[in-house]
């Protein structure tokens, strides 16, 4: 089925005083509309409404009288929908949007996501919208310091050559879709670097970052953002040891973050075999997932490798691509200290070597898969987790920290948590005698730390049913454990005194206490 909803409310968001033309086709059916669940809305009546077509021409959309809808022809409809059970309906519109500003319906939202009418704007209008658009993205972004010594660009200097793209989709009524190669697997230095093989508390904040930075452009263009994630593991594991099974794991589990969080309306998730067409039609599975892997590894380096010479000359001319393969090296030579790809690396001469021989295989991995993401999502705007001057992305950092500089990414480090608030991006190793090891309250004897938490009195009670608990960006949530009855957990004395102290040191974001039963004490908390 194909619907166009036309709706005030997706209109004017992002649009000026003035006049534009409309244009909405809806083909459904009756199953269509049982199925999308909009029997409740308002079909359009007229002499052709069995056999075709329906056209309302040149008609200004005003608010009607009981509030409720917008007159057409003397009709009051409960929102601007051209809806048929047989056939097609066409609704040509020129909308005076000063008269209706101030109207808002509810968007219809079906299996597919929110639908949307084409939109036939003039060319100034599309453009200042996208610029719009692209502002909003742009402000999650972060590129390398130019030679002049500034700390940031102020400009995204890449923005422009965007603007062709984010056009065409707003022309389309589409969401704006970005491409982000990204989230490969756990870092395989298991002992010094991260804290397991599935994805903790950085994945979780970096897709939260991601889903919000979509509902940010929802604020000036209501179809708002998706970010497809393009996650890259297989393309890589295999160089550096990482094996097939653990690849699948930290995507599966991604995939169920997105999903329990809501996220999977703004967030995609890609592997390699979906974006070459193997999956098409089929549920990928563990079975369909490692059949495909080295076959889709060929396929790629078949239809689109680049050769070492290729990627060196690259290197060469442009300075993202030798950023990219010097952040290759740096986390290479933490990365292997421990995999079997580097067993014959008996000295540190050996070693490094041996680093530099994999480093410039992953960028002759990465060069190809680029290659193919260029070829198959031509009109996605391309971020990437790669620090880089923003010529032809946008770096965008997925963990924001303290430091201001661009963070390690999630699946290279650990999250150590601030008793201000702040986060950082770690190295295991390095926050072992400073901080806390906290665990998911669903863990078991065998599962890995979620995060690190500076140690502190604050917050370091002996009390195991009470839960302190970050959510993106900074805010704590402090609560009784689920395994508690609801109604049963009172905070002693020392507690509320400590809570006190925390909220006055926790600067990063809010402090929020919830699900005690002496809730008249809390809110003096969270007064002071």
């Amino acid at each position: 089925m194909e619907a166009r909803i036309l709706s005030v409310q997706q209109l004017l968001h992002g649009f000026h005083d003035g006049t534009a033309r409309i244009q909405s086709t809806v083909h459904t059916t009756p199953e269509d509309k049982k199925m999308s669940g909009i029997t409740d809305h308002p079909e359009v009546k007229g002499p052709s409404a069995v056999s075709g077509t329906v056209t309302y021409s040149k008609s200004t959309l005003e608010a009607p009288s009981n509030g409720h809808g917008v007159r057409n022809g003397g009709q009051d409809y409960a929102d601007v929908t051209a809806l048929e059970l047989n056939g097609v309906a066409d609704l040509n519109l020129d909308c005076a949007f000063s008269k209706i500003k101030q109207h808002t319906v509810d968007k219809i939202r079906n299996d597919s996501g929110y639908v949307t009418p084409s939109l036939q704007l003039e060319t100034k209008q599309v453009e200042q919208l996208a610029s719009d658009v692209l502002d909003v993205i742009q402000r999650y972004g972060q590129h390398i310091a130019p030679k002049d010594g500034e700390q940031h660009q102020v400009e995204w200097i890449g923005k422009p050559m965007f603007m062709a793209k984010v056009m065409s989709q707003l022309e389309k009524g589409e969401a704006v879709k970005m491409i982000l190669p990204a989230f490969p697997w756990k870092s395989i230095n298991k002992v010094d670097k991260v804290t397991g093989v599935l994805p903790d508390l950085g994945e979780e904040l970096a897709l939260a970052r991601l889903n919000q930075m979509c509902e940010d452009i929802r604020a000036v263009y209501p179809m708002g953002g998706q970010v497809w994630l393009a996650t890259d593991g297989l393309v890589f594991d295999d160089i550096v040891g990482i094996p097939d099974h653990e690849t699948w794991a930290y995507s599966e589990y991604l995939v169920q973050i997105t999903r329990d969080r809501g996220y999977d309306h703004n967030i995609r998730l890609l592997r390699v075999m979906d974006i070459l067409g193997y999956t098409s039609g089929q549920k990928l599975d563990w079975g369909l997932y490692i059949s495909l892997a080295q076959r889709c590894r060929d396929h790629l380096m078949t239809s689109y490798g680049r050769t070492e010479e290729e990627v060196r000359a690259m290197m060469r001319e442009d300075s993202d691509t030798l950023l990219t393969y010097c952040g290759f090296i740096r986390f290479l030579e933490s990365d292997l200290r421990y995999s079997q790809v580097a067993t014959t690396a008996t000295s540190g001469q050996k070693y490094r070597k041996c680093v530099k021989k994999v480093a410039i295989n992953m960028m002759i991995r990465a060069e190809s898969f680029t290659k193919l993401l260029q070829a198959s999502y031509t009109d996605y705007v391309r971020l990437s987790i790669h620090p880089s001057t923003g010529t032809v992305k946008l770096s965008i950092p997925l963990v924001i920290t303290g430091t201001g500089e661009f963070p390690r990414t999630p699946w290279h480090s650990a999250i150590a948590l601030a008793v201000t608030g702040v986060y950082s991006t770690v190295h295991r190793k390095n926050v072992q005698e400073t901080h806390t090891s906290v665990f998911r309250e669903d863990a078991t004897e065998s599962s890995s730390p979620h995060y690190f938490r500076e140690k502190s009195a604050l917050w370091d009670w002996d009390d195991t049913d009470v839960v302190f608990q970050p959510h993106f960006p900074n805010t704590l949530v402090v609560r009784p454990r689920r395994t508690v009855p609801s109604g049963t957990k009172t905070l002693t004395g020392e507690q509320i005194t400590n809570l006190q102290a925390l909220i006055a040191v926790h600067t990063a974001g809010p402090v929020r206490v919830e699900g005690f039963t002496n809730s008249e004490m809390l809110d003096v908390v969270a007064a002071v």
